[in-house]
């Protein structure tokens, strides 16, 4: 089976003092087939969030190649890749906005990914059901506690139906008991519902979750010698 996506041999490096900062010394490869569920597992500062970036386009990786449903992307935008695999992102930090119910927020998010009015107001329904949101549906985001925010950036990035659902630190900021139900929520999502999930995680326990786990190493910092010798 093609890999729904898959990086092979990403590096990032980044200027830094008198050299350069590596991230994924000895390039980074991971593969998400359809119904995956991987995680990827590193310290602070190991890049992560950078390695979240750069599978969805918004920020380039200095050497290797990624590819969606087997065609290479590395150099196409999040909207060219979106084309090719349908892709919802949550990230670190909460993004529904403050201004907007909960329901207007996942409403808001249908619109822009181009569905129909009227079949607005049934995936609403359903990824609040889901994510058991039924009853905050008309309360503002920042009411709410940090798992609930959580699950609403979940319940939004589900009603666009996505083929693939892109995670950063699912379990960043929660509690044990937040935790505990974000992870069985997942899971039923790759296992029951065949989307696939790609998330990042410091959590040994929490990457435990996933099908298979692809673990990051620590950046290497290269000196201007080093540089010039081809390091």
């Amino acid at each position: 089976m093609m890999p729904l996506i898959e990086t092979i041999s990403v590096q990032v490096d980044y200027p830094y003092e008198a050299g350069l900062l590596r991230l994924y010394d000895e390039g980074v490869s991971v593969t998400v087939k359809e119904g995956d569920f991987a995680a990827v597992l590193g310290g602070s500062g190991w890049g992560k969030s950078t390695l979240i970036n750069v599978v969805l386009g918004l920020e380039k990786a200095t050497a290797g190649l990624v590819s969606f449903r087997g065609e290479d992307v590395t150099r196409k935008s999040f909207l060219k890749r979106r084309e090719l695999v349908r892709t919802a992102a949550v990230f670190q930090r909460p993004t529904a906005l403050p201004q907007l119910t909960v329901s207007q927020n996942l409403t808001l998010a249908l619109s822009l990914a181009g569905v129909q009015k009227k079949d607005r107001g049934e995936r609403v329904r359903e990824s609040l059901s889901f994510f058991g949101l039924d009853a905050l549906a008309g309360a503002y985001p920042d009411s709410l506690s940090a798992g609930q925010r959580r699950r609403i950036d979940l319940a939004r990035a589900l009603a666009v139906r996505p083929e693939l659902l892109v995670i950063d630190e699912p379990t960043g900021d929660l509690d044990s008991s937040a935790s505990n139900l974000i992870l069985p929520l997942l899971r039923g999502l790759s296992n029951d519902h065949q989307i696939s999930i790609l998330i990042t995680t410091a959590q040994p326990r929490c990457a435990a979750e996933a099908h298979h786990i692809v673990r990051l190493k620590p950046p290497t910092f290269l000196t201007s010698q080093q540089r010039l010798a081809g390091n």
